[in-house]
Order: structure tokens, then C-alpha cells, then sequence
């Protein structure tokens, strides 16, 4: 059976990708879909612990290293099996976010060898086929949450200023990742949609063309 396809919405908060995933999961039912942290039983409560502080208030290292424990199981658990079994999987959110996040947002540079080495293990049964990124100015995406009566976990209650390095974060991600398409996520939904279909229909098509070569 033919390896599936693991597809990753990345971006900002603010940026949109509950949205963009909630019109996927209408055009494309039969995906798996998941997300990071929380798509797992023990990512839930790591979600719980570093996104709401069910345990008070973490150290930035034990962050970091609950996102990566979150990301492993998930991985593990979930995104590889569903690899094998040829399915499409749609992450909200892979380790591209770990880096905008912990490394650029929370500004600790120090920690990107130890996560590169991290994430070169914990996906190596499971490869990004496909990034699309989000991408929406800092002060537009607080201002989208704020509009919808969103109360701010802790990622999302960090200053404007860390914002601004977390889009960077994507941003020079996207750089450096072959699969990664950043799209003008300031627009109107249903523009934004159309690129985001776009691309996932287009990783569906050259995934069956190589299957009839």
C-alpha cells in the first residue's frame, strides 16, 4: 500500500487554521484529522498542562520538552500507523510551531540543536509532505481572537513583540522547507481557502500520478 500524505496548517494565532480545517473536513471527509498538542489521550493532558497550566505555571525548558513528549506520542501513536495504512492526515499544527514558538517566540536560541535532533527522530516515520503557513500580521490576528470573545491561553497571551519574532519563526522556516507555502492569511476566508484546497488537491493528484507511473 502506498505511503499517505501528512499535511500540516500552520501559522499564527489568529491566523485562521480551525477555519480553513473546518472546510476541509467538508471537501475531504475521509482525511484524518488531528493536531498538535492534544491529538493523542496523553497529548490532551500535556495540552492541558502547558496550554492552560492545570499544573500552575511551567519553566520554559519543561515546556519545551512536554511539547516535544506531546509530539512524539503523536507521531508514534497516531500520524505514522496512519501513514502506513495510506491515509491523508491533517495536522492543526506539527514541530514547525515549536520552533516559532519555543525557539523564536520564547527566544531561546539555544534550545534549536536539541530540538532539530528531537524532530529528526520523533518524524522520522512521519515526513511533512506539505506546509501550508498562515501567514497574518501579529496585531490582525489579536485583533480576530479579541472580535471572537477568545479567552487567551498561555501561547496566545505572549506580547505583541513575541508575536512578531513567531511569525518570523514561521517565515524563515518556510524558507528552508521545500514543502512549506506561506499564503496571505489576511483575506477573506474563502479566498485563503481556495489556495489552501488548492495545494491539498494538487498533493492528492501527484500522489496518484506516481502511483499509475
Amino acid at each position: 500500500m502506498a505511503r499517505g500524505k501528512f499535511i500540516v496548517i500552520e501559522g499564527g494565532d489568529g491566523a485562521g487554521k480551525d477555519t480553513q480545517i473546518e472546510l476541509l473536513k467538508k471537501d475531504f471527509p475521509s482525511f484524518v484529522y488531528t493536531r498538535e498538542p492534544g491529538g493523542t489521550a496523553l497529548g490532551k493532558v500535556l495540552r492541558e498542562m502547558v496550554l492552560h497550566e492545570s499544573y500552575g505555571a511551567l519553566p520554559l525548558l519543561t515546556e519545551a520538552f512536554l511539547f516535544l513528549a506531546d509530539r512524539a506520542q503523536h507521531a508514534s501513536e497516531l500520524v505514522a500507523p496512519a501513514l502506513r495504512e495510506g491515509k491523508t492526515v491533517i495536522s492543526n499544527r506539527s514541530w514547525i510551531s515549536m520552533v516559532a514558538y519555543q525557539i523564536y517566540g520564547r527566544n531561546q536560541p539555544e534550545l534549536r540543536p536539541i530540538v532539530n535532533a528531537s524532530v529528526a527522530e520523533i518524524y522520522r516515520e512521519a515526513p511533512i509532505d506539505a506546509a501550508i503557513i498562515l501567514d497574518i500580521p501579529p496585531d490582525v490576528g489579536v485583533a480576530r481572537q479579541r472580535a471572537a470573545g477568545k479567552t487567551f491561553d498561555v501561547m496566545e497571551s505572549m506580547s505583541l513583540e513575541a508575536r512578531g519574532r513567531i511569525r518570523q519563526g514561521f517565515l524563515d522556516s518556510a524558507k528552508n522547507l521545500p514543502q512549506a507555502v506561506v499564503i496571505d492569511a489576511n483575506r477573506p476566508v474563502e479566498e485563503v481557502y481556495r489556495d489552501v484546497k488548492a495545494i491539498v488537491e494538487n498533493i492528492l493528484k501527484k500522489a496518484l500520478e506516481l502511483r499509475l507511473i
